[in-house]
Formats: structure tokens, sequence, C-alpha cells
């Protein structure tokens, strides 16, 4: 885009020769007008410019935090337009709102809510599998409106009816002749379509299903990519903040006197706990902020702060204290039964075979590569906010809780690109603290947190602990199973595969809340996973197996079942043998292996989409272990890009692997005491697997998502190679040192 002013993007310009099909400019003006959240089904459309050189810009509305969507959602209007995609530039929107008005179920209580397109909901956020199949639709209508405007007005200059023409690659064509969109662009602009227009149909598809490399690649590959932490504000300072190490703990007292002598500082500043409530999960942990001319001097003043804490109600909670807690709760036996059907345990007691086992899952921590960052600016008739979050409607509602009196149309908020996000940035609390902050002293404000602060102050995957009984009849096949899983958080997918593969089946929960927890890269489904899909891989093995057909013998048995989880109804069997045999056969499973090989899968169907994993590793004798290869297949329905949905595959896998192999918080005195990268280890080049495939499925059904999916089975499917490699289970994660004691045992 150049020097294209951002603010400028996107409007009706039909005097300036450009046709927009977009929201009207008074929707991104930043004039305090209330028509700024009209209703936008009776405008143009949205996300398009086309400017007389035959320029095409399309704007994408979701916050990208490396999934790729600032490609693959201009990729539906480029189809529908028919033009070329290399030729096509990409722009960021800023957001999108309208006040809550009751027209989108999803916006709760919330006074703010996604504006609208033709009755669309806008979708602006990215989590939950969901940008491409909440925007599917919708940016393919935006795109087919633009191609219909284009052809009706050349069609009124030739004098001809509009069936006459086509379109293809930025013209219009009408026989031999080829008009290009931006000289109709004028004429386009003032058009009124009488019908709506027509979708094409999938075997018309010229850009979509194909491999585009990701529109911002080349600026990340040369660090010309910005981020929240590149930006800054005219006036703008810098803060630090020291915040209760002690999980819901306070400021007892504190004293800022050498804090204030650090050259460069210029306030110190209390924090308060937000919400006030500490039976309430944290927002805003309770603490001291130092305000300085310099991140680095914000930094040494932080060091200089002498702070007395008062503990808190965890002040004696470690790991040890949570898995006796476990211990405890699993006795008292109140749990809540999620899924039930049959009779399990008449089933389980007369059962050929039985087994009892447990797993265990640490607290895991996002890490995101960018930590939490946030800028804002409070002046009295205006608030400008940078932001690096994965929702644009939160950052907005979320920080008129802090800054009461304002209403959204005195916002000016920019979304940046994330440096990844994985459920961790739709948390608003850099933004809201350097709002307080920004408040307090009158300046701009920025907030960046620390590593530690990160992995301290972190909104974590659950710690859990799953246990499970099930039951073989005198064929093998699994009749009896109940999941009885107590965590410390309760929401957990106790009815995923193979709940409805069971004839006899209870799945029950139980919850223990310490730490503030939140969704971490397929949420419910990362530790369900890795629990469900090592019972079954012990279930064929105690049935003489093989896990691969074990599970296909299920698939086929019950054949398509429910799926009450998020984003879809059915699990349909078909689709699930698929990726499996994809990957197994990506993998060459079956292959005779050297000693001290293994193999292992497992698959999962999450948010609508099914995936699986293969894994080829080696144990040596001294337990080394060595991932060889891994396979990964996945059935998200259409592939938009398939190149991007590779890349989520690919990733999903390393980023299990890297949490199997060797991540795990831990807790001393209700604090996080691995706070780096040294002792909360990333897996390196060293231990991921010498060869990684992937492998999408092509087809026409609607789409899922595809960012959360990968990482489920990729957990089990490690474990379950291992113990093919050399006999060791692992129910216990992070695998860490456990090969090693367990060989020379």
């Amino acid at each position: 885009m150049g020097n294209f002013d951002r603010r400028q993007f996107l409007k009706v310009t039909a005097a300036a020769g450009a046709l927009v099909i977009s929201s009207p400019s008074f929707s991104f003006a930043q004039n305090g007008s209330k028509d700024r959240y009209r209703n936008l089904d009776t405008n143009l459309g949205f996300y398009l410019k086309i400017d007389t050189n035959n320029m095409v810009t399309i704007g994408y509305s979701v916050p990208d935090d490396g999934t790729g969507v600032n490609t693959a959602l201009p990729m539906l209007v480029a189809e529908e337009l028919d033009v070329d995609f290399d030729n096509v530039n990409v722009e960021k929107l800023p957001p999108l709102y309208k006040e809550n008005d009751g027209s989108n179920p999803r916006g709760g209580d919330a006074p703010y809510i996604n504006q609208t397109y033709k009755g669309h909901p806008i979708h602006q956020s990215t989590g939950g599998s969901q940008s491409i199949r909440r925007s599917y639709e919708m940016l393919r209508m935006a795109g087919a409106e633009a191609r219909e405007r284009l052809k009706q007005a050349a069609a009124d200059d030739l004098g001809v009816n509009i069936s006459s023409l086509n379109t293809d690659n930025g013209y219009v064509i009408s026989g031999n002749q080829k008009i290009s969109y931006g000289s109709l662009v004028e004429k386009a602009a003032i058009v009124t379509l009488t019908a709506e227009p027509k979708l094409k149909s999938p075997d018309e598809y010229k850009v979509i299903g194909t491999d585009q490399p990701q529109k911002v690649a080349g600026d990340i590959a040369i660090g010309a990519q910005k981020y929240v932490m590149d930006m800054e504000l005219p006036g703008m300072l810098n803060a630090v903040i020291a915040r209760c190490p002690h999980a819901d703990g306070l400021v007892k007292s504190y004293d800022d006197t050498e804090a204030l002598k650090v050259p460069g500082v210029r306030h110190v500043v209390r924090v308060n706990r937000i919400p006030e409530d500490i039976n309430e999960q944290k927002y805003i942990a309770d603490g001291v902020a130092v305000i300085a001319d310099s991140h680095w001097a914000a930094l040494k003043g932080r060091e200089a702060l002498e702070i007395e804490w008062d503990k808190g109600r965890w002040a004696d909670v470690d790991n040890a204290w949570i898995d006796r807690n476990f211990d405890k709760v699993i006795v008292e036996g109140k749990t809540n039964v999620r899924l039930e059907h049959g009779d399990f345990d008449k089933a389980f007691a007369e059962a050929d075979k039985t087994l009892e086992v447990a797993y265990d899952q640490p607290y895991w921590a996002h890490a995101t590569m960018e930590t939490p960052c946030g800028i804002v600016d409070v002046k009295s008739d205006k608030v400008t906010v940078i932001a690096g979050n994965q929702t644009a409607v939160r950052v907005m509602n979320d920080l008129m809780r802090v800054l009461p009196g304002y209403t959204h149309d005195q916002f000016d908020v920019t979304l940046m690109r994330l440096g990844s996000g994985f459920g961790r940035k739709f948390i608003v609390d850099a933004c809201t603290e350097a709002a307080v902050l920004s408040k307090a002293v009158g300046k701009p404000i920025k907030v960046i947190w620390t590593r530690e602060d990160d992995l301290e102050q972190d909104f974590y995957n659950p710690k859990g602990r799953h246990m499970f009984k099930g039951g073989l009849d005198k064929n093998g096949k699994l009749v009896a199973a109940n999941y009885f899983h107590c965590s410390t958080d309760n929401d957990f997918a106790t009815h995923a595969f193979p709940a409805h593969h069971v004839p006899n089946y209870r799945g029950e929960v139980i919850d223990s809340k310490v730490l503030p927890s939140g969704p971490w890269r397929g949420p419910t489904e990362n530790v369900a996973g890795y629990a469900m899909q090592s019972f079954v891989d012990e279930m064929a093995h105690l049935a003489d197996k093989d896990p691969l057909q074990f599970r296909i013998d299920m698939f086929k048995d019950a054949g398509d079942t429910p799926a009450p989880g998020f984003s879809s109804d059915i699990m349909e069997a078909d689709r699930f043998i698929n990726v499996l045999q994809i990957a197994a056969k990506n993998l060459g499973w079956g292959k005779e292996l050297p000693k001290g090989h293994g193999m292992g899968i497992a698959s999962f169907m999450t948010f609508g989409g099914y995936a699986a994993c293969a894994v080829e590793v080696k144990v040596d004798s001294d337990g080394t272990l060595t991932i060889i290869n891994a396979s990964g297949a996945a059935d998200p329905g259409i592939a938009i890009n398939p190149q991007g949905c590779r890349a989520q595959i690919e990733s999903g896998t390393l980023d299990g692997f890297s949490a199997a192999l060797g991540q795990a918080i831990e807790l001393e005195e209700g604090r996080v005491i691995n706070n780096n990268f040294d002792t909360y280890q990333m897996a390196r080049i060293g231990t991921s697997p010498h060869m990684l495939t992937s492998e999408v499925v092509r087809n026409h059904i609607d789409p899922k998502g595809l960012g959360e999916m990968s990482l489920p089975p990729a957990i089990p499917a490690l474990c379950n190679a291992i113990f093919d490699a050399c006999g060791v289970r692992i129910r216990k994660l992070p695998i860490a040192d456990q090969l090693e004691k367990a060989m020379k045992a």
C-alpha cells in the first residue's frame, strides 16, 4: 500500500475515480459520528477498492497471528471478483462496530458488537478456528457484488444485456472486447443491483484451492513487518509493572524512593487488581508500575522498587499440593457427569479384559513469540489504542470497563499483526494496564511485558489428571469406557472420540481451580486428545490389535455419531478414517523398522475438522529420544489456501511435540518459578522431527478451521510411538527425562 493512509482506505470515492465495495467513509471516520455504527446492509458492501489503473486492494477484518488470514480471507473476495491474486494488495481493516441491537446472538450483554454485511456479522477475531468458516459466504458475496456491479456498468456502456458478459482476470469480456475494471469504476460505484449476485460453484474456482504464499511473507523475511512493540505515539512514555508473583496476591506496601532516582523514571503508579473480588479469576494483577522515558529505564526503576507482598490464599500451593488436592476431590467423588449412555458399570464388570489407567498433564503457558504489549493514549475526548490482540470487539468493550464515560465513537483502535496468540491474546490485559496508566499520568503509555512477566502472569492451559477404565469383550472390542477427568478447570471434552464409539460410556469431570486459566491452542482437546488417544492405544495393545486398524474398526462399527462440541453436530466416520489412512500412508505405517524404532498414531476431531498424526521415533538404550518422522493430515472442509493449511498442520504438530517434550509450569508458594526459556523449555531444532510431512484433504465441504486441530493428535501419537519403540508408556507429561530413568531401571 506504500504511503496510502489506512484511515482513507476503502471508502465511497466514485468522484475520485475508484469503485469501493466497502463500508462508506463514515464507517471509518474518527469524527465521533454515531453514523459510524449504522448497519452496513443498505450500503455498497465492503472490503474492496479498485482504482482506475486496475489496482485491486482487498481488506481483511481478522487480526493475523500467523495463521495466514491476511491471505486466505482476501482470496475469497478475489475468487468471486475474478482477479489475478498475484496482483492483489491486501490491507488490515480498522475495527467495525455498532451498538448491540440484539441482532448478533453471540454479542451477549456487551455494549457494542460487530458490524454486519447483508445480515452477517463481520467476523473480527482470530481464535476458535472461526476466521474462515464465519467469513466464507459473506466475503464471496462481497466479491460477487463487485463483479456484478462492474458487469452492469459495462452492459450499460455497451447497450447489451448483462447476461452476455463474462469476467476474467480483472476485465469484463464482451465477445472479443476486454474492458478493464479500472475503466468502469466510476460508473460501477453508482450502479444499483436488482438481484443478489449468484455465487460461483466450487468447480468454477480459480483462486480458492490454489497455493498462495502469505502476502506479508516478504515483509516478515526482511524485518519490515510492524508489531505493537515497534509502534510509538508522540510524547509516549514506557511502563513496566511489578505484578504480584503470587496467584491472587496483593501489594501490602511499597517504597518507590530508589526507583524515582533512576534516570529517566517519571512516575510510579499503584495498579489495582481487576476485579477486586479475589474469588473471581483475575483480569489484571495487583502491582506497581514504573513509568519512564524508555523501556530500559522503566526496567531499572522496577528493579529498584521495594515491595512487600501479601501472598494471598494460594501461598502454600505448589504442584505437589495440587496433585494431593486432586487425590482428595477424586476420593470425594462429587463429579459432574457430562455424558453417559449404556451401562458402563455392568459392561465393565462383565468384560473379558479390563484396564485402569491415569494420565497427568501439567500447566502449560502460551509463551507467544511477542509478549503482551499495548499502547494507549487517553485524552478527554478521544482514546487512541494500538493493540496486538486476537479480537477487535473485546479490545473496545474491555477498555470501556476502565474508562467509564467514553463511548466507542471516541476510540481510535489499530490492531497490529500479532507475534502469535494461541488464545492468550484474547485477554486485553496489557492494553487495559496502559489505559489505566495513561489516564493516571495524562500521557500516551506503552506497556511491554518481559518474558518473566509473560510466564508468571499467564492464563494457563489447565493442569489435569485423566483416569480411565476400559473393558474389552472376547473379540477385543472396546465395549466399556469411563473417562473421569479432574482438572484446574472443568470444561473438557469428555464427549470426544471414543465417547460415542463405545456402547457403554460415562464421561465425568471435577475441578479444583488454582492458577487463572484460558484457551491454549486446541483448547479442551489439546489435553483430552493426549489422554483419550493414549487410552485408545493402550486398549488396542491389550486387544493385541494394530492401533491403526483398531481405530478404523471403531469408526466403521459406530458409523457417523453425534459431536456435541464447538462448531459441529456430526462426527463423520469416513472423514475420520480418511485422515488416519493418509497420515499412516505418508509415514509408511506397517513397514519393518530397525531395533529401537517405533510408530504411533492418533486422531482427533475438534472445531468441526478432522486431524490425524503418525510418528516414527527412535529410543536408544540410554533413553535418548529422536523423532525420525512425523506425518500430519487434516480435513477442515474446503481448503481455501492449501499452502497455509499445511503450515497450520506442521505448526500445530511442532507445538504439540514442544509441549510434550519439556514444558511444565512449576509452582512454589503459589508463584511460578520457571519464568524464562532456560527453565520453561521450547523444543529446539535438534529435538524436532528429522522429517515432517503434511497433507490437507481436498473436498468442497463447507470450511471449518485448521489453526487448532492438528495439535491434539500430535502429543498422543508421539507418546504411542515411544511405547512401540521401547515399551515405556508415557502417562505423565512432560516426557523430560522419563525415558532415561526407565531405560536405566
